[in-house]
């Protein structure tokens, strides 16, 4: 009896996430898109894709196939999956989840809405759209699949899902226990229990790592990170997530010349601000997409050269007397802003932080009601370029106030077809659009860095913050 309890015990694992309190559980409403969310429903639910290295791979549907133009889907489900509960998973489950995700008119509904779901057979369906949509695996990789018969107002509080683990219980000021499922589909984890505490506070979660308190934890900070490193009992590492830091420049304002924005972009010195305030929690950009991203492509690296940006400045009758102000919607990447000014400073353009509270600042930024303002930052959620591309950089989305319809044409084009790899190569052309005429800023991708106990093995860095649990075990 005692060496099973010991064993059980040895199993069980206590993750501390950075994150004050979860409301809710529901997949499919307005907290889908909310981190804590996104990491516990990976291990309660799966989806009918998963993305692994940068491409869409098989979970609950087994294959898939497009017609010509993309408007037409045909997919065809695992068979034999259960939810924790027993019941059966099959295609009802998936148009259900689908409709319910509109109906609740979250952060997802319009990425679902256009399409139309036919349930051919309970191992077979249809998507279908009047417009082509290349970019559909990536929204599927979103859609979290629940029984389509308990999808009701109080599914979010017990739900039921066919990922690894079960929840046993859930409080949503203290955090979440799951169990193992037993009979998931790619087999039972290796964990008995995951314990989810919520910790928002950072020196208190890296005290309760410290301690024992916790065995894993994400999004540690840059200036714990060489304390960490050096205790034996620790392990820490990095990866570079599909998070970016964007700062676009309003050309409808003083930045309609693109020699400017180049200039202003080759007077900072992204390489020694990122050394110095980030130098593990940030990689300079290579392009507008971080790298992890379907669609992202390396661009001509712009080089600091001050001298040359003042000239440059001063060649197109840049007003130096004028104050570039930098709206910002909360503090956190204010370093990086503070920085950027100062090196503006050196060569003698003003500017300044225009600091707002959430509300405002992001009422502002959608009314085009700044000079430059910092997005801090943009998560490709569904891993394809055009979940950021497509949606925030035609003329018809007016999200950064560059219009060109030869950037539209590309994008238009890349999200309307299904063959994979011509969608990449026209990502890349629209990448160096972005990138050469410098529509905004773009200093760094966001790296995520994790800690945890030396005993652990099999612990998975996620780029797209829905860590895989299920792999995780203690060294026996």
């Amino acid at each position: 009896m005692s060496s099973v309890a010991l064993a059980q015990t040895e199993q069980n694992l206590t993750v501390g996430i950075p994150v004050a309190s979860i409301a809710n559980l529901d997949p499919h409403g307005a907290l889908t898109n909310v981190q804590g969310n996104l990491q516990m429903n990976a291990q309660i639910f799966d989806t009918l894709v998963d993305f692994v290295d940068g491409a869409y791979v098989p979970a609950l549907a087994t294959e898939w196939s497009a017609n010509e133009d993309a408007t037409r889907w045909t997919f065809k489900l695992r068979d034999g999956v259960t939810f924790s509960d027993g019941s059966s998973f099959d295609a009802e489950d998936v148009r259900s989840s689908m409709e319910r995700v509109v109906t609740l008119a979250g952060p997802l509904a319009g990425i679902f809405k256009p399409l139309t779901l036919e349930v051919v057979s309970p191992n077979e369906i249809v998507i279908s759209s009047d417009v082509g949509q290349g970019a559909l695996l990536g929204k599927l990789f979103m859609l979290a699949i629940g029984p389509s018969e308990q999808l009701d107002d109080d599914f979010g509080l017990s739900p039921v899902g066919t990922g690894p683990f079960i929840v046993e219980e859930f409080d949503p000021s203290l955090g979440v226990t799951l169990k193992a499922n037993p009979d998931h589909w790619r087999g039972a984890p290796k964990l008995d229990q995951v314990t989810v505490k919520l910790i928002p506070e950072q020196a208190a979660r890296i005290t309760a790592l410290e301690t024992g308190e916790i065995d894993l934890t994400w999004t540690v900070p840059d200036d714990q990170v060489g304390k960490l490193s050096n205790n034996p009992d620790l392990v820490v590492d990095k990866v570079t997530t599909m998070s970016n830091i964007v700062l676009w420049f309003n050309t409808q304002r003083a930045f309609e010349d693109a020699d400017t924005r180049r200039a202003l972009w080759s007077a900072v010195d992204f390489d020694a601000i990122i050394g110095t305030l980030y130098p593990n929690t940030g990689t300079k950009m290579e392009g507008p997409l971080p790298g992890t991203v379907f669609g992202a492509s390396k661009q001509t690296p712009y080089e600091y050269d001050p001298e040359a940006a003042k000239a440059a400045l001063e060649a197109k009758g840049f007003d130096f007397d004028a104050t570039i102000k930098v709206l910002m919607n909360n503090s956190t990447y204010k370093p990086l802003v503070d920085a950027i000014l100062a090196d503006w400073a050196r060569i003698g353009v003003k500017g300044e932080v225009d600091l707002q509270e959430p509300a405002v600042g992001t009422q502002r930024l959608l009314a085009l009601d700044w000079d430059i303002s910092i997005i801090q930052p943009i998560i490709t959620n569904t891993g394809d370029a055009d979940y950021n591309l497509g949606r925030l950089y035609t003329c018809a989305a007016n999200r950064t106030t560059y219009c060109d319809p030869a950037l539209d044409a590309l994008l238009s084009e890349a999200g309307s077809i299904s063959d994979q790899a011509r969608r990449a190569e026209l990502y890349a052309e629209a990448g160096k659009i972005i990138w050469d005429n410098a529509i905004g800023l773009f200093p760094m991708d966001v790296n995520q860095v994790w800690a945890w106990n030396a005993k652990l093995e099999g612990v998975q860095l996620d780029p797209v913050y829905r860590p895989n649990l299920s792999q995780i075990q203690f060294a026996k």
